[in-house]
């Protein structure tokens, strides 16, 4: 029972925004009860469908984001004071987002850039930088009535079939088949301040997002592949159980709570940590607290409320 075959172990790299959920709005024309959590090999599988329909997806795709899909990092990153704070602001927290990307900010002698890699097969990468560096470019655009356009974009991968496109987005400083993937701004254009910004609100987001992290950190070993499958179950209407979950990852459910044990957690804790992750994206996405409730599996608002002060020490855990 304790042995993971290599198709379940492949499947440790996921999504966690709604990237997944409105590529299947796309394709079947309705909205999912769904939060995050997609893998690789889903995200392939719905990407090769809607390529069919539309080969530059990848370009495409945000346009169909409503601003509930928006990923709490697309939310909070116009309250930065100025496109560099911006840049650095998704450098820091991207892996919040998904396991399968890399984003680093990267200084150049002509300004400064957001370089993005993404760990996926070749097809997938792809479209997932084009969905990066559009989502950039339009939330740009926001924050700054369009004022704000970067100097260069380079894409690694060759010159698609449908380069046309990019033009429409990007302008005409986009270049194929380079060493990375980079979203290049100017020196000057770097300090310029949003017009959105908000230095308080910066602040109180960036704590609770480097609690975060720090949480994600602790997510690490089995109790990483728990909560995968944890958010999995949420996702389906469902509160997660031990055994469930065990069975999931091909474990008893004593060996699932002696490997959490190790890490210093109980099944209860981690279900707790997971719950107040997609709280925290839910509320940044603006929904309201009974569907919160309904989302995390509460059957009341009385029991989500009660939940919250567990999950903050307001309760001694049990």
């Amino acid at each position: 029972m304790d042995r993971i075959p290599l198709r379940v172990a492949n499947l440790q790299r996921y999504h966690r925004g709604a990237l997944g959920e409105v590529l299947e709005r796309y394709l079947r024309g309705t909205q999912r009860c769904r939060e995050g959590d997609y893998s690789m090999f889903t995200l392939e599988q719905l990407l090769a469908e809607a390529q069919r329909h539309d080969p530059a997806i990848g370009l495409n795709l945000f346009a169909h984001f409503s601003a509930q899909d928006r990923h709490m990092l697309a939310h909070a990153c116009k309250y930065c004071a100025n496109v560099d704070e911006a840049l650095r602001f998704w450098a820091r927290y991207a892996r919040l987002a998904s396991d399968m990307d890399n984003v680093r900010y990267v200084e150049e002698q002509s300004g400064a850039a957001l370089e993005v890699w993404v760990e996926a097969p070749e097809t997938l990468a792809r479209f997932t930088v084009e969905h990066y560096f559009t989502m950039c470019i339009t939330l740009a655009n926001e924050t700054n009535s369009g004022q704000l356009r970067p100097i260069r974009i380079d894409f690694a991968h060759a010159r698609p079939s449908y380069h046309e496109h990019y033009g429409r987005i990007f302008g005409e400083s986009v270049r194929f088949g380079c060493p990375s993937n980079l979203l290049v701004y100017a020196s000057e254009d770097l300090k310029v301040p949003l017009q959105t910004r908000h230095a308080g609100m910066f602040e109180v987001i960036c704590q609770e997002l480097d609690r975060c992290l720090a949480r994600q950190h602790q997510l690490s070993g089995w109790a990483g592949k728990a909560a995968q499958s944890m958010r999995r179950t949420l996702s389906e209407g469902r509160v997660p159980g031990l055994e469930e979950q065990a069975s999931a990852l091909h474990l008893s459910s004593r060996t699932l709570r002696r490997r959490l044990e190790q890490q210093g957690l109980s099944f209860r804790q981690l279900l707790d940590l997971v719950r107040l992750e997609l709280e925290q994206q839910l509320q940044l996405q603006g929904v309201a607290p009974a569907e919160i409730a309904t989302r995390l599996g509460y059957s009341d608002l009385d029991a989500y409320q009660h939940a919250r002060r567990r999950w903050r020490g307001d309760e001694p855990q049990t």
